[in-house]
């Protein structure tokens, strides 16, 4: 399985110069992929900017959106921010995308958080199976996140796999079974790629960061924000445990996400699983 880490692109603190070291360090390391997510409203780089600052930065790494709120932008928008990422990052982008879930985003970008299903779907017709909008060569890569019925049709019509968000092993693997399945009966050649997300912190001293990091993140959900606390990895045996677990249900790349802003959790990952 290949292990991916993410760039700290939605944590305070995390200025320019710690993602592009953050890059480098990652790419040094060993990782197979840098990741990017997305939250509008929320503090931070913009994920594609952040990669694009990676890409400069890189010349080996794979760089991947996990994920992309599709919807707030326009589909001929969204196409031309992919290939201009691909094209600049010479061919090591994927991009993963989801509808998105939080309808503050959507007010924050003026766009209809009602109408998000059809125009993502609008999207991924766009942008086919990997199709880059008007550029030879075998286009983008693309992977359909959620865990919806929905989801798991799209990937199997459009996308070239799917990621899962941040849930525990055990719901995870199911859904990524129903994937696999729903593939084999469109009749689509080989197996989609599977990729999962998990957040992760390592060390004391960035212990209480992380916890107000993520219980800021999740406050929406109330009280069931300290639950993603709890559950957030903080040993190295914990994090192997957990990637086991995945490894062990066919996923086959995990992306862990920090949830502090400090360069040494790049070395401290790596010393965990590398």
């Amino acid at each position: 399985m290949k292990i991916s880490i993410a760039l700290p692109n939605t944590v305070p603190g995390a200025d320019g110069r710690l993602i592009t070291d953050w890059a480098r360090r990652a790419e040094e390391r060993g990782f197979a992929s840098l990741a990017a997510t997305e939250r509008l409203v929320c503090p931070g780089h913009d994920p594609l900017l952040a990669l694009a600052a990676a890409a400069g930065a890189t010349s080996r790494i794979g760089l991947l959106t996990n994920v992309l709120i599709g919807p707030l932008r326009t589909a001929p928008v969204l196409a031309k921010a992919v290939a201009s990422l691909d094209s600049l990052s010479g061919g090591r982008f994927t991009l993963g995308v989801g509808p998105g879930v939080r309808e503050d985003d959507f007010e924050a970008a003026g766009r209809a958080f009602d109408d998000r299903r059809a125009a993502f779907e609008e999207q991924l017709e766009l942008l086919g199976r990997g199709a880059r909008p008007g550029a030879e060569g075998p286009g983008v890569p693309v992977l359909v996140g959620g865990v919806s019925a929905a989801a798991v049709r799209r990937v199997a019509r459009w996308a070239d796999g799917w990621t899962a968000p941040g849930l525990e092993p055990e719901r995870i693997v199911p859904v990524a079974e129903r994937v696999r399945r729903a593939w084999s009966e469109a009749g689509r050649a080989g197996a989609p790629h599977v990729v999962a997300l998990a957040r992760y912190t390592l060390g004391e001293d960035v212990a209480q960061e992380s916890a107000a990091f993520v219980r800021d993140y999740f406050a929406v959900l109330g009280e069931e924000a300290e639950e993603f606390v709890a559950k957030t990895p903080r040993t190295a045996g914990q994090l192997r445990a957990a990637v086991s677990a995945l490894a062990d249900g066919g996923v086959d790349e995990v992306v862990l996400h920090p949830t502090a802003a400090a360069l040494s959790q790049v070395d401290r990952l790596a010393d965990a699983l590398l």
